[in-house]
């Protein structure tokens, strides 16, 4: 991957949940801030996700060792705004790149 494609910076989130005093309370965190380079879909992929009403649908491509751990149970934040991940692929499973597919909250 050439890194000047990796322009744009997103915050990777955690959903932690904490008890205190016998109430558990759960709140998402900042987990990692890296960067990355974003993605709309067009073409096939666009219209596969419009059949999901998945019209905001992004896809960013981060280096494998900036995050490998990441999973549809983190969500991003890019420009403000708040991204559920719908999947993550590790390009070939070369352990080089991932790229994620993600859908603005509303």
């Amino acid at each position: 991957m050439n890194p000047g494609e990796l322009k744009n910076r997103i915050t990777i989130q955690s959903y932690v949940e904490i008890e205190e005093n016998n109430v558990t309370k759960g709140d998402w965190t900042n987990y990692k801030t890296i960067w990355c380079k974003a993605n709309n879909l067009y073409g096939k992929e666009y219209w596969e996700a419009k059949k999901y009403n998945a019209e905001n649908t992004v896809e960013f491509t981060i280096r494998y060792n900036a995050c490998p751990d990441i999973s549809v149970k983190n969500r991003i934040i890019f420009k403000g705004k708040v991204f559920n991940i719908k999947s993550v692929d590790n390009v070939l499973y070369k352990n080089e790149t991932i790229k994620i597919k993600a859908v603005e909250v509303m």
